[in-house]
């Protein structure tokens, strides 16, 4: 996957968190090194999403068939 973004605003500082990550990738002297941050990185935002998604989940009292019966069933609204 790509992650080369074109900038959206050339002046817009750098925050916080950018400046840490550059200093982090500055360590990164090889394209293995860069893999193995970038796999950190994406285990650390993957395991929010899923806490995240649980905490959803139990909120809103969800199980896969409530999911089945909002994917399946004829919850449409009318428009008349």
């Amino acid at each position: 996957m790509d992650l080369t973004m074109e900038a959206t605003s050339v002046n817009a500082p750098l925050n916080s968190v950018q400046l840490h990550l550059l200093k982090i990738f500055s360590f990164a002297k090889s394209e293995e090194g860069l893999k193995d941050l970038q796999s950190v990185l994406f285990d650390y935002y993957r395991n929010k999403l899923k806490a995240q998604t649980n905490e959803f989940w139990e909120k809103n009292h969800l199980d896969n068939s409530k999911m089945k019966e909002i994917m399946y069933g004829h919850n449409r609204i009318s428009s008349k």
